[in-house]
């Protein structure tokens, strides 16, 4: 079971590609500890009900390490929920923590908690003083790297997860950023655009020559059989090499999974999670304790939209590797609905998979196995 908890919607940053900042507007929410206990105890039934062997809380904001104090909470609780109903539990289960962090306000004290809670740390960094600055800026206009820089060193042994975000202003010199990021030593590092429906032409063949590149680079790591993971290549790969659907292997849509608002909104992903109260997609609230989360009109509409396909995307060779047609969150964002088709979103993977399908021709020709 995957349960992602927004714990707050404020943030100290005020980034320009922030997906949050229309329905988060006021940034002011917080998650109350009433809140934070129903979200993880109806989290936790789920994975019986389910038999699951893992149950994995993210930390998500907003800037989650506003409120250390609510995840220390959540962790505690988490551990005691699983200390008393350990009996119920399959062998080998797992509970497991993870927080997604802008990183500019972790300190010793912070870093010394997430290591000795095994967390899982997604970092927000986009590359080098200079890149990472032009769109993740603090209130004031001033970027935030220098605030993140200190900690690289310590989140380098955590094995950490670098998520870069890419934009038309950082298109040029995207590789090179990743370069960089690899040589502080990440491990882990993966891409998203922001598809904020103003790319042209030009942009995306700027993009194109950087994805390239990146390709370039995985294929580097590769024949070097370097255990770097760069999931913007690597991930258009898998599915094409081990013929999976995306879909069915990436996605946690409704499947085992739930993303929470601060006022207690229970959404199927991450994209969705709003506090308003029209709140499209909410499948419910924690403190309804008559809710129909897994069988009402939303989730059923989201099980139509995980068996069926969409006729726009009909005869199309990608489709089943296509953010357009197999994610419902890029979908809701770029379109308002899970249902729609995003032509940016569509061009967009067109030129990501037959790069990536060319990197995959030329390994194999050299007789590399995956």
């Amino acid at each position: 079971m995957n349960l992602l908890l927004s714990l707050t919607e404020q943030c100290n940053l005020r980034c320009s590609y922030c997906y949050y900042k229309v329905s988060h507007a006021e940034r002011a929410l917080v998650m109350s500890d009433e809140i934070l206990e129903k979200a993880i105890t109806l989290a936790f039934e789920r994975t019986l009900k389910l038999k699951q062997d893992f149950f994995y809380i993210t930390f998500f904001g907003g800037e989650p390490t506003l409120r250390m104090d609510s995840i220390r909470k959540g962790v505690r609780f988490a551990k005691k929920l699983v200390k008393e109903r350990r009996e119920e539990l399959p062998a080998g289960f797992e509970l497991c923590f993870a927080v997604n962090t802008n990183g500019t306000l972790l300190d010793k004290e912070k870093i010394a908690f997430f290591k000795r809670e095994k967390f899982r740390i997604y970092l927000s960094l986009d590359g080098p003083a200079a890149k990472h600055n032009i769109s993740r800026k603090k209130e004031d206009g001033s970027g935030s790297f220098a605030d993140i820089a200190p900690h690289i060193p310590d989140l380098i042994k955590m094995d950490t997860v670098v998520l870069s975000v890419v934009t038309r202003r950082h298109v040029r010199g995207l590789a090179k950023s990743i370069r960089w990021i690899k040589e502080q030593g990440f491990e882990r590092v993966t891409t998203g655009v922001d598809f904020d429906g103003k790319w042209t032409v030009e942009d995306l063949d700027k993009l194109s020559l950087e994805y390239q590149k990146l390709a370039l680079f995985w294929l580097e790591e590769k024949r070097k059989n370097s255990s770097f993971y760069l999931g913007t290549i690597q991930d258009k790969v898998a599915f094409h090499v081990l013929g999976l659907r995306q879909r069915n292997s990436t996605c946690m849509i409704f499947k085992g999974g739930i993303g929470v608002a601060t006022n207690g909104n229970i959404f199927p992903c991450s994209r969705f999670i709003s506090s308003k109260k029209d709140a499209k997609y909410a499948l419910g609230n924690v403190c309804d304790s008559k809710n129909r989360i897994f069988n009402g009109p939303v989730a059923k509409e989201i099980k139509c939209f995980l068996k069926t396909d969409k006729p726009e995307c009909a005869g199309c060779g990608i489709r089943y590797r296509c953010d357009a047609h197999e994610c419902g969150c890029t979908a809701f964002y770029t379109t308002g609905s899970i249902h729609g088709v995003s032509a940016e979103v569509c061009s967009h993977e067109r030129i990501l998979t037959a790069i990536c399908d060319d990197a995959v021709a030329k390994y194999q020709a050299e007789g590399g196995l995956f």
